[in-house]
């Protein structure tokens, strides 16, 4: 109770202020009256208002626990006394279900939203119901029942709460009809709906809200087609041919076909009527397509927003001439948008000025709507997000404010296992790297591998903004160690590179670099014969080969995701210089050129990847014995620098460099007299593919598409061969392999993935080869 209050006392116009005496309550058992008096807000000695009253009933109706709540006063001495009789609804003290068979209590709790000791209420029981049948009609019980009884005999202010279920039997669709649809044959209007025929794969549930959808869809599908007053009338679940079959039976008014007559603009000045006509030119009977006029409308607002107009309207009319349809665009211009703010959130460990030097829109500028596409694009691609979303908000008068929200991914790996290639077979690897060291987007990179073939250890770094400009900087130290068919190299060396974006063509950066490495041939197999060592020409047993070399590179890069992109093209070009005026042991030129695009499917999250690569190996004047050997191309697998899925790796050879040579032998024993002569006699013979071709092409086409994130599928198609002199140069002579695989990022481990290709044109015979890393390998 709360104490007396002070007389009351006149207010400057000299009327009587009545202030609030003692507030009390009535009626509450269940509610503790501190909490009802905390949330009425009305305490004693406050100034008396009938509105604030009527708020404080409000909020303790909101509170879910009372049927009724209402104020009683008595005024006195000026001052006003309050008692607030409450109904306490019921609690619930019990929930049991009965007449379900076919799913368990348990699992029916888990999908109400009461609970014991909650108030019970008609609406909220009903609520539950609703869940209930939702969730058995999901599970393909379409003919359950569910009724909430209230049982409030067990005790004062109590209710035990039962639900009782009639389940029916499990049905499921086998059978979808349309009814008053002739336009289009039945089977394509089923490929629009959500709802699917049960089949060998599946499908057939009953989902209500899939039912809307399908609705929608229907609709949307015949107005794109000319028919623009379709309307879905209705559905309904009839039975089937059999007890638990159920038939789908839509029925629909398709209305007349109609067709564009013109399309016109009005209210433009900033956008010419030129433009704007080329967004959409209806060919002559066009058929009506309501998608076509909304897609209109988008390309305006776009086209609009690349000249800074965001507050405009675009509004198009339709008007109806028999069966054919005027559109008429009316555009309001409004005033132009400047950027007042670019604001970036979500960067915990990348500093902000990484992300502001990738912005191609700053504050004060005209707001463009290309130069925010880019953004996120540039920002995507240098690698270290998941994800870059753009978006802008209303500041003063007509500026807008830019908000970029990151997500940054898992770029450091620290990793240890063991991987698998036909070449090198079972090695053991440790790798440490960061794409973003220190939070400035700095790579660094360390990779220790070793095997019964293959010892391999390299370290990197690279500075992509050097002092603050575009400037990058890189260098890379290597020691490694590879058992091929004939012999084992050694190569040891390092690199160092210097690029910047170019100011033309868009996307692209130009780079060169400077590589140092000696080369050792060690471990010829046994078995050559002399005829079989002119493969080797240029390679010197045990003596270094020191290689001295300049690269340009030049890249263009516009694809829009750095590991799975949709659109855009990526083109490389490298050329490499060694010898002549740069010193070592030998002299070459080697010029490799790769070209991607991607395209987007018309299927929702597919994209199509056409590759093409080309090689050309070449020699200073009449120096073709200075080229070495393993410098030349040899196509095959899927991690090599020259991959071609469904060979083995490196099998892709000029076909007069594979010789066959004896991998086993007998003894063969004759005497003449009292001579006897012993002979190694080949039992068994193996193909050396050595050394490679000069000139070499592959192309590739791949479908990429997700299946859960963030697994992604692949199928591809690869052709290719190598060449060693121009007049040997077939074009279409190409070994061709075509087969699957997945992709899929993992934190801390990088990319990995399997491809199974199958080779056709394989010299040992059609078969199919995995091609599988696990560790950080790119693809």
């Amino acid at each position: 109770m709360a104490a007396p209050a002070a007389p009351a006392a006149p207010d400057s116009a000299g009327a009587v202020v009545e202030r609030v005496g003692r507030v009390s309550v009535v009626g509450n058992v269940l509610t503790d009256s501190t909490r009802i008096l905390r949330t009425f807000e009305v305490g004693s000695g406050s100034r008396y208002n009938d509105d604030a009253v009527r708020r404080g009933i409000r909020k303790l109706f909101a509170l879910g626990l009372f049927s009724d709540v209402w104020a009683e006063k008595f005024q006195r001495d000026g001052t006003v006394d309050l008692l607030l009789h409450v109904s306490e609804r019921p609690r619930i003290t019990r929930i049991e279900f009965s007449g379900n068979q076919k799913r368990e209590s348990s699992e029916l709790e888990k999908k109400l939203q009461l609970r014991v000791g909650e108030t019970y209420s008609p609406t909220a029981a009903q609520s539950q119901v609703d869940s209930l049948l939702t969730y058995y009609r999901d599970e393909g019980f379409a003919q359950a029942s569910v009724e909430a009884v209230a049982d409030t005999t067990v005790g004062p202010r109590q209710v035990a709460l039962r639900f009782v279920i009639r389940e029916g039997e499990r049905v499921k669709i086998t059978n979808i009809r349309f009814e008053g649809a002739s336009a289009f044959a039945e089977g394509k209007l089923r490929k629009k709906l959500k709802t699917r025929r049960k089949g060998l794969f599946g499908g057939g549930e009953v989902k209500l809200e899939s039912f809307k959808e399908d609705a929608e869809r229907l609709e949307s599908f015949f107005r794109n087609n000319g028919y623009r007053d379709m309307r879905v009338v209705g559905h309904a679940l009839e039975p089937g041919d059999q007890p638990r079959h159920l038939t789908y039976a839509i029925t629909i008014d398709e209305g007349r076909r109609y067709r564009i007559g013109s399309v016109s603009w009005s209210g433009n000045h900033i956008v010419s009527d030129a433009d704007l006509t080329a967004l959409w030119q209806p060919k002559p009977g066009e058929v009506y397509d309501q998608s076509r006029i909304q897609r209109t409308q988008g390309l305006a607002y776009a086209d609009y927003a690349e000249k800074g107009y965001l507050y405009l309207s675009i509004e198009p009319r339709e008007t109806v001439r028999d069966s054919v349809v005027d559109v008429a665009y009316g555009v309001t211009e409004g005033q132009p948008s400047n950027v007042r703010l670019v604001e970036i959130s979500g960067n915990r460990a990348t500093r902000e000025k990484v992300i502001r030097r990738e912005i191609d829109i700053h504050e004060g500028d005209r707001f463009k709507r290309s130069a925010l596409v880019r953004t996120q694009g540039d920002i995507f691609r240098l690698g270290i997000f998941e994800d870059v979303q753009v978006d802008f908000s209303p500041a003063d008068s007509t500026d807008v404010d830019i908000q970029l929200k990151v997500k940054e991914k898992q770029v450091g790996t620290a990793s240890a296992g063991a991987g698998y290639t036909s070449q090198s077979g079972v090695t053991g690897f440790i790798e440490l790297g960061h794409n973003n060291v220190l939070g400035n987007a700095q790579s660094l990179s360390l990779h220790l591998e070793r095997g019964s073939n293959l010892e391999n250890y390299f370290v990197s770094f690279t500075e992509p903004w050097f002092r603050d400009t575009p400037t990058l900087l890189g260098f890379s130290a290597f020691n490694s160690s590879r058992d091929y068919d004939l012999y084992r190299q050694k190569r040891v060396g390092g690199s160092g590179r210097i690029g910047r974006p170019l100011p033309w063509p868009d996307y692209s950066r130009g780079s060169m670099s400077y590589q140092l490495e000696n080369v050792t041939i060690s471990g010829l197999t046994s078995s050559l014969t002399p005829a079989d060592s002119i493969a080797l020409i240029g390679l010197t047993p045990g003596k270094g080969q020191l290689t001295s070399s300049l690269s340009f590179d030049f890249l263009r890069n516009s694809a829009d995701n750095p590991f799975y992109p949709t659109k855009g093209t990526r083109l490389a070009f490298n050329s490499e210089l060694a010898g002549g005026p740069f010193g070592g042991s030998v002299s070459y030129h080697k010029h490799r050129i790769e070209g991607r695009i991607y395209l987007p499917s018309v299927l929702r999250g597919v994209t199509t990847m056409l590759r093409a690569r080309i090689g050309l190996l070449g020699e200073y004047g009449d120096q073709n014995s200075s080229i070495p050997a393993y410098e030349r191309f040899r196509l095959g697998g899927g991690t090599t620098s020259d991959p071609l899925r469904g060979y083995d790796d490196y099998q892709i050879v000029p076909e007069k460099f594979i010789v066959e040579v004896p991998a086993a032998y007998r003894t063969d024993t004759t005497i003449v007299g009292i001579d006897t002569t012993y002979a190694r006699v080949p039992t068994l013979f193996q193909k050396v593919r050595y050394p490679g071709g000069r000139f070499a092409a592959a192309y590739s086409v791949e479908q990429q598409f997700p299946i859960v994130h963030p697994l992604h599928g692949v199928l591809f198609f690869d052709a290719g061969n190598t060449w060693d002199l121009w007049g040997e140069l077939r074009p279409l002579d190409l070994k061709m392999g075509a087969g699957l695989g997945f992709r899929m990022e993992i934190p801390l481990l990088g990319n990995i993935g399997f491809d199974y290709g199958y080779g056709f044109n394989r010299d040992d015979g059609p078969r199919a080869v995995g091609h599988f890393l696990l560790g950080n390998v790119n693809f």
